[in-house]
């Protein structure tokens, strides 16, 4: 039985880039031991090591019928030519997961795509309908930045509870002050979260935009890589999808309008802006307030009170008004208000250092809090309390250093808190956030 499932790895792996891969023994003892590290309450993917090494951007949705979906990115490593996006789903409250669904990809049989990179999806539940979609970024052969960050927004969408899928046309994105002036570049971007849904019906989520690089096909140029790429925030608002039925006809706006979106100057090289992977929830009194990944050292954040046209200018987010500022690194910072008031934040509560570009992200922290709206931050925060901790171990696959939970999404449903993570970008994992930490 190991043989040929061996051999049937090896055979998916030879499609790919060579890669080092980890010995069969290894990969069954971390399938066994290691996924278990976090005290998960289910696995939804759990590796083989052979061309499935890296699995991230976790982001899930519940549909009218209970079911779980929860889509990802897969490939034999991050930005890979065989970047797959794809889809599992459980029906029993997360007991059991069905195998990886491949909607879109390059794919090693080219069955489930085009040739093409998919990646960094993000679900949507119609409430009305129940139709599911997925939208997700499609790489079309040009890369101005990074082959996964140069693409187009499609999508796919089912109308069976995620049983099957059916593929849509690419929906048009405006250019903007930092398009490649070829007029047929696409754009640069990308978004890790589900969109929320006001009170208001706004349909909306946020996006980093990129600045293109001088050439369609060879990716942003210099010595410094990406410490030199610049990014801005933007957000999409999917106008029509609550009552559009024609999947052909969804239209996206991109807030705010104009040229430009949000900018924050990086404090280590101030000629620079970069922000990226807002994550959105909506206070009680109808303003979004968005939590956003920088390379300050802390979380910023803005609020919108006209959902979502007009934001407010970023600026650092404190324990309480006046206080301590929030400390993360270069790592996203996932936001939820939950139904009895609660907003819960995840970051990493450390800064960036030196130690590496992207920050060190384990252990990850937990901080609830309470709104304030009557001051200028309409949410303070108590303590950080520590979540998860792998204590800096990696299992045999992964990415280059130990991370837990980046690129991971917040859930509520029926009364609990779900957090749908990747355990260093590897094991697609789920956990009911305690109550203890959420008190």
């Amino acid at each position: 039985m190991r043989l040929k499932r061996r051999t049937f790895l090896q055979a998916m792996a030879g499609a790919a880039p060579a890669v080092k891969l980890p010995s069969e023994d290894e990969v069954i003892g971390a399938d066994r031991l290691i996924w278990r590290r976090t005290n998960p309450d289910f696995a939804i993917y759990l590796p083989s090591g052979y061309g499935d090494r890296t699995n991230q951007q976790v982001v899930a949705a519940v549909t009218p019928k209970g079911t779980f979906i929860v889509t990802w990115t897969l490939g034999a490593y991050e930005s890979a030519p065989d970047h797959r996006q794809v889809v599992s789903r459980s029906t029993d409250g997360g007991r059991t997961w069905s195998p990886p669904l491949v909607v879109d990809s390059q794919s090693l049989d080219r069955k489930g795509g085009d040739g093409r990179r998919a990646q960094y999806g993000f679900p949507f539940v119609v409430p009305a309908t129940g139709r599911v979609y997925i939208f997700y970024s499609k790489n079309m052969g040009q890369n101005q930045v990074r082959e996964d960050t140069t693409a187009v927004l499609k999508f796919v969408y089912s109308d069976d509870d995620g049983v099957t899928w059916r593929r849509g046309p690419v929906i048009p994105l405006p250019r903007c002050e930092w398009s490649h002036p070829d007029p047929q570049a696409h754009p640069n971007w990308i978004s890790i979260y589900a969109p929320i849904l006001t009170r208001k019906g706004t349909v909306i989520c946020g996006v980093g935009r990129y600045k293109a690089g001088p050439d369609l096909y060879k990716g942003w140029p210099g010595g410094g890589g990406s410490s030199d790429r610049e990014t801005e925030l933007v957000f999409f608002r999917f106008d029509n999808i609550l009552t559009e039925r024609d999947p052909s006809k969804l239209t996206v706006t991109v807030f705010p309008e104009g040229p430009r979106g949000l900018r924050i100057p990086r404090k280590d090289n101030p000629k620079f802006v970069w922000s990226n992977e807002p994550a959105l929830t909506e206070l009680s009194d109808g303003r979004i307030f968005t939590t956003i990944r920088t390379r300050n050292d802390a979380i910023y954040y803005t609020l919108s009170s006209d959902q979502g046209r007009s934001w407010t200018a970023p600026e650092p987010l404190r324990y309480t008004n006046g206080g301590e500022i929030m400390q993360n690194p270069n790592a996203p910072c996932p936001v939820i208000r939950l139904s009895d008031g609660r907003v819960v934040l995840m970051f990493y509560n450390r800064p960036n250092g030196r130690e590496r570009q992207f920050g060190p992200r384990d252990p990850v922290y937990l901080s609830v809090g309470r709104e304030t709206l009557d001051k200028k931050q309409p949410v303070e925060f108590g303590p950080p309390k520590l979540f998860m901790d792998i204590k800096g171990e990696m299992p045999p696959g992964g990415t280059a250093w130990p991370q837990i939970a980046s690129y991971s999404s917040f859930l509520e449903h029926q009364g609990k808190l779900y957090l749908f993570y990747n355990d260093c970008k590897y094991f697609i994992l789920g956990k009911v956030v305690p109550e203890e930490l959420l008190r």
